[in-house]
């Protein structure tokens, strides 16, 4: 039925599957990066652009102390946030995230003047509310002359 809809209308079928492989290739690589989680991320208090104050879900990753943040559905949009603390995480209650499920911690992050709660499963805890530690990272700068 829809496609019938879509071919009336004059969408070519070929550009729905072309775009329907870019956004699952784009999942699969998403998700396939080193210490990437699935969850869902909402702003408590301040102002962060690209976030919003109702829980989004989407694919999170620590590059150093910088939580990256990239938005579902489309997987287009990806906010970089310097995290300044991390809170202990907590339960979340239960129909307080409804997408995606099997979300159960939380915590808070304090990026500048910006409060935001991450959601994350369980097994993700770990690599979720903890930056990943880069060995050696700021021993060496590439362009910095050694004495």
């Amino acid at each position: 039925m829809l496609v019938a809809l879509l071919a009336v209308l004059g969408v070519s079928l070929l550009a729905l599957v072309a775009l329907l492989a870019a956004m699952l290739g784009r999942r699969h690589w998403l998700a396939g990066r080193p210490g990437a989680f699935r969850g869902a991320v909402r702003v408590v208090d301040g102002e962060a652009k690209g976030l919003r104050r109702r829980w989004r879900a989407g694919y999170g990753r620590w590059v150093r102390d910088v939580f990256v943040w990239t938005q579902a559905p489309l997987l287009l949009r990806t906010v970089l946030l310097p995290v300044d603390a991390v809170s202990a995480a907590r339960p979340l209650a239960p129909k307080e995230v409804r997408r995606p499920r099997g979300l159960a911690a939380t915590a808070t992050f304090t990026a500048g003047h910006v409060l935001f709660d991450v959601a994350v499963r369980e097994r993700d805890e770990s690599s979720a509310f903890r930056p990943a530690v880069v060995e050696g990272a700021g021993a060496h700068l590439p362009h910095s002359r050694r004495s």
